[in-house]
């Protein structure tokens, strides 16, 4: 019942970018944008939250939620879940920061938090950046070497304000076809795709667009899948 409230309260203020446990949105559908997005920008911005779930600010998410929510019977179990106990190693201990595990209204505190510190901030800040959210899987795109490096800098110092921060290996910039003076990564992966710069031929001419792959990692997976499905055992 909480989680239906809240619900109603949110979804009309969330980004129409951001599609992690939305009704009617799917990660397909961020991959899509994903790869519609790249074909103007050359560079983008693949941002990695270090142990976001585990991080966020309790009383930062209390604020934002009533400042969205402002029913006070909502913010009181909301609190409740929040400072819950868990055990660990035998014993109980107070819990200062994070969502519940597992808990079904985890995914959408997350995204009301993450709302508030990036979403509705690119949006005043950065407005011409695209961007694509799901959960914590984040890209912006920006149109050069320079923008990109502004754009990263000043992300870094919103998640610092926000108490979270940008995992310094796994944040990085990708030159998908622009012109920099440093050496950048070439492609980025997100939910499972790689989306990287490829030669076609069109009327003719060979020309670098950007393609959607399975990444990797994905392909590794898939071995593994097809044997726990036993299909060599089926008659």
């Amino acid at each position: 019942m909480v989680r239906d409230v809240l619900e109603r309260h949110l979804e009309p203020i969330f980004h129409a970018s951001s599609f992690g446990y939305r009704p009617g949105r799917s990660a397909h559908d961020a991959v899509r944008q994903s790869n519609r997005n790249v074909f103007n920008p050359d560079f983008a911005i693949d941002l990695y939250i270090e142990r976001f779930f585990d991080t966020i600010d309790h009383e930062l998410l209390l604020k934002a939620l009533s400042h969205y929510c402002p029913r006070s019977w909502v913010r009181l179990y909301v609190e409740r879940w929040l400072k819950a106990r868990v055990m660990d190693a035998g014993h109980f201990r107070r819990t200062e920061k994070g969502t519940p595990q597992g808990g079904v209204i985890s995914p959408l505190l997350a995204n009301l938090f993450l709302h508030v510190a990036f979403d509705a901030w690119m949006a005043r800040e950065h407005l011409e950046k695209p961007l694509e959210r799901y959960a914590d899987d984040v890209v912006v795109h920006c149109k050069t070497e320079k923008q990109a490096k502004y754009v990263l800098r000043c992300i870094e110092q919103r998640m610092c304000t926000c108490k979270l921060t940008l995992h310094p290996g796994k944040t990085t910039i990708v030159n998908l076809r622009g012109r920099a003076s440093a050496r950048y990564p070439k492609k980025y992966d997100f939910l499972g795709f790689t989306i990287k710069p490829c030669l076609r031929i069109l009327q003719g001419k060979a020309t670098v667009m950007p393609g959607r792959f399975v990444s990797s990692k994905s392909k590794a997976n898939i071995p593994e899948k097809f044997r726990k499905l036993n299909i060599h055992k089926w008659r």
